[in-house]
């Protein structure tokens, strides 16, 4: 694999009641925006524990008796179960609606959204199985909040770079999604012209078309490093001397091709100064003025980065976050890979009806640079399995199918613009699919 296909390749391998867009805020913050426009069922509810005290906030000890039952006089209805832990001590958690299981995950956190669909029950139970430590649960919130507002389900599909475009590429997974971004067919040298197939590019476009025909098609386009240059030196020539005939070359390129948006897809390792900062800004403002609506451009960007100011942000349409890969420090917890990330994101102040959050169709182990398939290992995975531990220890993390279904829920809850899938073709069909759980969780 190239280096620069690599590259962008690693940046990949990382992851409601409608709220008015705007800055983004923290997890532990949920519950004010939901407060506002919908009940917490949780407070009209009878309580019951075992190992607490009856108030709301309650202490549990390790224990296979540490449960809190939460039931009603007659059948109330729910979609989502929020749960709140001062701390990060929860390894384990079931939940029961009816006594029935409906849940089992390995971490709360802050706080952890479990989606449920829509429900109809007379008691939710909550037990913890297993912690590293004390802990200490601090609130339950069991809400019925909206499924009806626009929310994008983006396939980010690598195709083959050589021969038959759409060799190892199951077009069957790729049905149900709203959005899809292609690479690698468009690269772009330092004078700014495009080096693409064209009838590649044709063909793409009508196979995706035939299957899918009110989704939109966007391309990813990256620098095209030779002999003499890298990465850096492409897009430095090309952003800022030859921006205007980059943007051009794209223009014409996405009306010629039935594309409908443009996603740079750049290293964000170059921006270490205001210069590099500035050209990608003013790069923006002349693509944009090249390429007019319905047309879109697209950005990947670190949820710490804050590359783009305020003209950039209006004007780019699509902000692809790459959240923290699932085998990184925590083992790629909710809190880590979906929390962290919108916390982080506050500073940058992106639009959250603009932003989308990425979730991995595999595991990925950085000591050996080798990826996992989802498909390889989803029947050891079942319903709510994350992790898998191979004959050699080597632990592997997932997005498993709960864990996949309640991060799209809680970011359709949040107020983000979408999903991301990075190599959905990875996935299986049937009741493990992943992409089955991000459409169940948007419905």
């Amino acid at each position: 694999m190239k280096r620069r296909t690599l590259i962008l390749f690693l940046i990949l391998i990382v992851f409601a009641v409608s709220v008015p867009a705007g800055t983004l805020v923290g997890c532990s913050d949920i519950k004010n925006l939901f407060e506002v426009d919908a009940t917490n069922l949780a407070d009209y509810a009878n309580f019951t524990y075992s190992n607490g005290d009856n108030k709301i906030n309650f202490s549990l000890k390790a224990s296979d008796e540490a449960w809190v039952r939460i039931s009603w006089d007659s059948a109330v209805v729910f979609n989502e179960i929020f749960l709140y832990e001062s701390g990060d001590n929860v390894t384990g958690f079931e939940i029961y609606v009816n006594d029935e299981l409906v849940s089992s995950q390995d971490g709360i956190g802050k706080m952890r959204n479990v989606y449920v669909g829509a429900t109809t029950a007379t008691s939710v139970t909550v037990k913890v199985t297993s912690c590293k430590g004390s802990y200490k649960l601090t609130d339950i919130g069991i809400y019925n909040l909206s499924r009806s507002r626009d929310f994008h389900s983006t396939a980010f599909v690598r195709l083959n770079d050589d021969g038959d475009p759409f060799s190892g590429v199951d077009l069957s997974l790729l049905k149900n999604y709203t959005d899809y971004l292609i690479y690698p067919l468009v690269t772009f040298d330092s004078s700014g012209n495009l080096n693409v197939n064209g009838s590649d590019l044709i063909e793409v476009s009508q196979k995706f078309r035939s299957f899918n025909l009110s989704a939109k098609l966007h391309l990813v386009i990256i620098p095209a490093p030779n002999a003499d240059e890298d990465d850096n030196d492409v897009r430095h020539s090309a952003l800022k001397d030859h921006a205007e005939e980059l943007a051009a070359n794209i223009s014409t390129l996405l009306k010629a091709s039935g594309f409908d948006g443009a996603v740079l897809g750049f290293d964000f390792s170059f921006a270490e100064n205001l210069f590099d900062y500035g050209a990608y800004n003013e790069f923006i403002e002349t693509l944009r003025g090249k390429l007019m609506s319905p047309y879109e451009i697209g950005v990947f960007i670190n949820p710490d980065a804050k590359i783009f100011n305020k003209a950039s942000k209006r004007l780019i349409d699509n902000f692809y976050v790459v959240t923290p890969n699932l085998n990184d420090n925590t083992a790629g917890t909710f809190a880590k890979t979906v929390c962290d990330t919108l916390e982080t994101l506050k500073d940058s102040n992106l639009p959250k009806s603009k932003t989308h959050l990425t979730v991995p169709f595999y595991s990925y182990d950085k000591e050996t640079e080798t990826l996992y398939k989802y498909a390889d290992y989803a029947k050891q995975l079942g319903k709510y399995g994350n992790a898998v531990t191979l004959d050699d220890g080597t632990s592997l993390r997932f997005a498993g199918y709960t864990f996949a279904r309640d991060m799209t829920a809680f970011c359709y809850d949040y107020g983000i613009a979408g999903i991301l899938s990075v190599c959905p073709h990875y996935d299986v069909s049937g009741s493990l699919s992943l992409a089955a759980a991000i459409k169940d969780a948007m419905q």
